[in-house]
């Protein structure tokens, strides 16, 4: 069998692919990709409003929401959002009534520069939408979908569901 004409090999690489579009999408920046990505998912979730936590009592997002919705860990969120806040770009505020409890938000430098490195991106992501076309990238964003539900499921089966001695080891 030649393995380098796979399927699984093409789709490895045709993943490494669309990993690297979005690795660096601005060289030479002050902020890592995890850094405007973390930015991205506090903008986000700021927008959204949520009906059981009055504005007043939710400032902002919690680390374990970032780390939750970034799978990643929550030192990892925590060392992140502390970069960012070296830089000037989130607040940590803690509730009055716990202050256990802190969230993360953008300050006014890092709303404006995550507002223009968004305006950036978007534009490269117009130029690409315009050259592929408008439906055959709506048709990988629905098979990008539909890999990542069914990718989860195969996971789930095969790491969660075998005894520890019955995983191999490699």
């Amino acid at each position: 069998m030649n393995t380098r004409d796979s399927q699984e090999v093409k789709l490895i690489v045709a993943l490494e692919n669309i990993k690297r579009l979005t690795a660096r999408p601005f060289p030479a920046d002050s902020t890592s990709y995890g850094e405007f990505l973390m930015m991205f998912v506090v903008d986000e979730m700021m927008k959204r409003k949520d009906t059981a936590c009055p504005e007043a009592a939710c400032p902002g997002v919690m680390i374990s929401k970032l780390s939750d919705l970034l799978h990643i860990s929550r030192p990892t969120a925590s060392q992140m959002i502390s970069a960012l806040e070296d830089k000037g770009y989130v607040e940590r505020l803690m509730t009055a009534s716990d202050r256990r409890v802190v969230f993360i938000n953008l300050t006014d430098k890092g709303k404006t520069l995550f507002d223009s490195k968004m305006a950036r991106y978007i534009g490269i992501l117009n130029e690409i939408i315009a050259k592929v076309g408008k439906d055959e990238v709506d048709q990988l964003i629905v098979l990008c979908d539909r890999f990542q539900e069914v990718a989860n499921e195969v996971k789930s089966q095969q790491l969660y569901n075998k005894p520890f001695e019955e995983l191999p080891v490699e």
